[in-house]
């Protein structure tokens, strides 16, 4: 007697159909390689949809600084002249001056008067009083040395350091110090620009004058050694 199953109409409905298993569920390989024949990226998602959290392509990232735009914490450097905020040199001269004033005119006022004052023991002494007022004078040279570096560094060093990078005639003349990284610059920092004062102070100061011409940022010695710009300040 013939088996029912064993007609080939039986087997060939027991064998399993096309994207399906033997027990019922679906089979998922045919599946897969239709998903996988889709290339992924790290831009792109399934089908080519641009994932979330990516950013489009040609935007700037945040928290990168772009090419030609370096940033210098109070404005943004820019290919031309006349966008950059260190192109500050005439305003700098009459700055320099305007200091050099500040800090000259009390020390000129205290050395008269200390000139009047050894005038009058000269005279309270006569004829011999020469090695006491040579003495007087001589300590009166070294004090107005050590009054003068005193004020300078005051002037210069310290009142910036204080005053967001301004020194009394900075404030006038709308200029800043900051530091190469845009924030503000340290008291040793600041010193350190003014003790090179000496170098870019020479012959009235000329040498500090075509440092800062012939320099891609329009710093001077100082400011180079001490990593310090000045800029507009707006």
């Amino acid at each position: 007697m013939t088996n029912p199953q064993d007609t080939p109409d039986a087997q060939q409905s027991q064998q399993p159909q096309a994207g399906s298993s033997q027990y019922g569920q679906p089979y998922q390989g045919q599946q897969f390689a239709r998903q996988s024949a889709y290339p992924q990226s790290d831009h792109q998602g399934y089908q080519g949809h641009p994932r979330p959290d990516y950013p489009a392509p040609g935007y700037p990232q945040p928290g990168y600084s772009q090419p030609g735009n370096m940033q210098y914490g109070y404005t943004r450097l820019g290919s031309s002249a006349a966008d950059d905020p260190t192109d500050v040199v005439g305003a700098r001269v009459g700055q320099y001056i305007v200091d050099g004033l500040l800090a000259a005119v009390p020390l000129i006022v205290l050395w008269i008067a200390i000139i009047g004052l050894i005038g009058t023991v000269a005279s309270s002494y006569g004829s011999d009083g020469g090695a006491t007022v040579g003495s007087l004078f001589m300590g009166a040279l070294g004090l107005m040395a050590v009054l003068s570096l005193a004020v300078n560094w005051l002037v210069f060093a310290w009142w910036p350091s204080t005053h967001g990078g301004q020194t009394m005639a900075m404030r006038w003349f709308k200029l800043r110090i900051i530091s190469e990284d845009g924030g503000q610059p340290t008291l040793g920092a600041l010193t350190l620009r003014w003790v090179l004062l000496v170098v870019d102070g020479f012959f009235g100061g000329l040498v500090g004058l075509i440092v800062m011409l012939n320099s891609a940022r329009h710093q001077r010695l100082g400011d180079s050694l001490a990593k310090t710009l000045v800029v507009r300040a707006y």
